[in-house]
């Protein structure tokens, strides 16, 4: 367990935190040299799967992602990358850049069992049912890290938006860090629990013959600080095994809950068309809140999702 208090400048509260810190317009030759790449893809394209950024010149765009990465590994764990042309390109052009960029920080990897690793999030109209993934639907989403339940959660999360919706769909970010320092200084009896294994729903989208549950602590220390967290994922857990969460344990998790979400901690931002959301997912915690969509099929709220993790398999690692 880690006893000290994380630096302010990770360990940020989010209406405090300058804009200059996360929000990275895209230089002008780390464009250029994207949109010599899709030149080429629209002379002889290639499958999206198969792109490797090593196979066009990039250097520029390498330089700038290595301080995209600085800030996810060392600054505030997330930033908002200002902008890609998608007006001037299709879905699937859109899609192919974004997937050079991002391979420039780590390997894309599957999102659920069945193999998908390009995720498009965007509610299709239908009716859903406590199965669908959260994602899917215009409800809000509770603070949370992607894949706390997994054996190997994506070390990156990003989020290309191709359209917004009518009204609503904020992404909500905090930091795991400043929870951290919080519960050291006011609860640190509350804090060791969290450093201390939860029962978690495993959800819908793993392989059939999945545990129900797994059993995970929210925070990890190996000299850096791991973070699994999803307050609705534990309390379930604890249904489906039919076990008792231990009072400390549920002070713990809906504190920490609170404490994610409260305005003063948490930071609000609009994803328009074009902009990158990248998220350090074991420092950074994120949410949504809830949207009306259009209600032409075409112009409903899509994001596109990443996730990223080097050193592994690209399979699904739930």
């Amino acid at each position: 367990m880690l006893t000290r208090p994380l630096p302010e400048s990770a360990a940020w509260h989010g209406p405090s935190l300058p804009a200059d810190r996360y929000l990275l317009p895209i230089p002008v030759e780390v464009l250029a040299e994207l949109s010599a790449a899709l030149r080429e893809l629209r002379r002889a394209p290639v499958p999206t799967l198969l792109l490797l950024p090593e196979h066009f010149p990039l250097a520029a765009t390498v330089t700038w992602m290595a301080e995209v990465r600085r800030r996810l590994d060392v600054g505030p764990g997330f930033v908002m990358l200002d902008r890609l042309p998608v007006d001037a390109m299709t879905r699937d052009e859109a899609v192919a850049v974004y997937w050079i960029l991002m391979s420039l920080l780590e390997p894309p990897v599957a999102q659920e069992w069945k193999g998908t690793v390009i995720y498009d999030v965007r509610h299709d109209g239908a009716a859903y049912t406590a199965e669908t993934r959260g994602a899917l639907t215009p409800e809000g989403l509770e603070m949370h890290t992607d894949s706390s339940m997994g054996e190997a959660p994506p070390n990156y999360v990003s989020l290309m938006c191709l359209a917004t919706a009518r009204s609503g769909g904020m992404s909500i970010v905090s930091s795991a860090l400043a929870a951290h320092n919080h519960f050291l200084r006011e609860r640190p009896e509350l804090l060791r629990r969290l450093y201390e294994p939860f029962y978690r729903d495993h959800q819908e989208y793993q392989a059939a013959d999945a545990a129900a549950t797994n059993f995970r602590p929210v925070f990890a220390w190996d000299g850096q600080l791991r973070t699994r967290f999803n307050a609705r994922h534990t309390f379930r857990g604890y249904e489906k095994t039919g076990r008792v969460l231990d009072e400390a344990g549920a002070e713990a998790v809906t504190l920490m809950e609170n404490f994610l979400a409260d305005p003063g901690n948490r930071l609000d931002l609009w994803l328009e068309p074009g902009q990158i959301q990248m998220l350090n997912n074991r420092v950074i915690v994120h949410g949504r809140t809830p949207y009306e969509d259009h209600d032409e099929p075409d112009r409903r709220r899509h994001l596109v999702r990443l996730w990223l993790r080097a050193g592994d398999r690209r399979h699904f690692r739930g």
